[in-house]
Formats: structure tokens, C-alpha cells, sequence
């Protein structure tokens, strides 16, 4: 059906939208539930990996970006809430094929529509964006840790080289008294 398509579509945009916004991870972005959105506050919980604990094995909060306030909010208006309250309930995939790292749910077909190259893994690329965009523009890459929810910095480093403008501002941070 055609409005179910339109419905399916403006799932994914919004999905794909706060999954650049905030660099979850495409488990923790289907997992994800209304109570675990406030939107006065912009806090968001990552409470869940599809139905489990997230990735490191305990909730994250997160400050909801202001740019995705009106996106979910009007998702929100035009979706019916499921029994389990999900943002996104995925329309006729099985929790298997969800977990599945092949499972890219229409957003390859998005991305095409909007004239971007198709990763290999959609989803991570997205992720991969976020946290590339975060450090180029300046961003700690402690925050970024966090952010992500990698239980170990080592991962988080591998952005690192992307803030090379940064860094060298950095290495002026340090100041000695002028000898006389």
C-alpha cells in the first residue's frame, strides 16, 4: 500500500536522522522506546539493544540535539504508539533478521533516493559520520566515548587523526614565563 510505504519511508528518514544526530547504534535506535525520550528536558536514555541491554551492558544518557526535537516530535503525531512504545518498530522483520549485520531495513534504497553513495554497512556508516563530524569540529574525544558507549577509549581513538587542526591549537595551550 502506498501509505504504508510513505509510512515506512518517514520511519527510516526519521531513524536515519537521529542516528546521524547522535551516532546510536542501529540496535539501540530500534530499540528505543517513547519513555526513553523526554523531550523537555532533550534527554534521551539508550536503554536497550533491539530487546536486550545495549552494547556495554547498562543505559547511556544522552542530550537529545535540538535538530531532532521537531523530526521525532511530528513522527510521533503520524505514528500509532506499539504495545511495547517503540520510535521504530520495524514493519515485517523477524528479531533475527533484525539482528542480523546484513538486516539494512530500506535505508540503502533512502540513501540513494537522496543521492548519497551506499556503504557496504549503512547503518555504521551512519554512526561513523556522527562521531567523525563530532571530533573534526572539535569535539573531546572522551565525550566521544561516552557518547558512543565504547567501554574502552581504544576503540574511540580511531577518530582521533581527524582533529589534526585541534590538536596543534592544543599544543599552544601550554605556557611558560618569559626569562628576562
Amino acid at each position: 500500500r502506498a501509505q504504508n510505504g510513505t509510512l515506512r519511508h518517514e520511519l527510516l528518514a526519521a531513524c536515519a536522522h537521529l542516528a546521524v544526530h547522535t551516532g546510536m547504534r542501529k540496535g539501540e535506535l530500534l530499540g528505543l522506546r517513547w519513555q526513553d525520550i523526554d523531550f523537555t528536558t532533550r534527554r534521551l536514555t539508550v536503554a536497550r539493544s533491539y530487546n536486550t541491554p545495549p552494547k556495554g551492558g547498562k543505559p547511556r544518557p544522552l542530550r537529545l540535539p535540538s535538530i531532532c526535537i521537531p523530526i521525532l516530535q511530528d513522527w510521533k503525531k503520524e505514528f500509532s504508539v506499539t504495545p511495547a512504545g517503540l520510535l521504530f518498530p520495524v514493519i515485517g522483520g523477524t528479531e533475527s533478521s533484525l539482528h542480523s549485520t546484513h538486516a539494512k531495513l530500506g535505508l540503502p534504497r533512502l540513501l540513494q533516493a537522496a543521492g548519497c553513495r551506499v556503504p557496504a554497512h549503512p547503518w555504521h556508516a551512519l554512526r561513523h559520520t556522527f562521531a567523525s563530524h563530532f571530533i573534526m569540529q572539535g569535539g573531546n574525544i572522551l565525550t566521544l566515548q561516552k557518547i558512543l558507549g565504547h567501554s574502552d577509549v581504544k576503540m574511540t581513538l580511531i577518530y582521533a587523526h581527524l582533529a589534526p587542526e585541534f590538536l596543534a591549537e592544543e599544543m599552544d595551550r601550554l605556557k611558560f614565563a618569559a626569562r628576562v
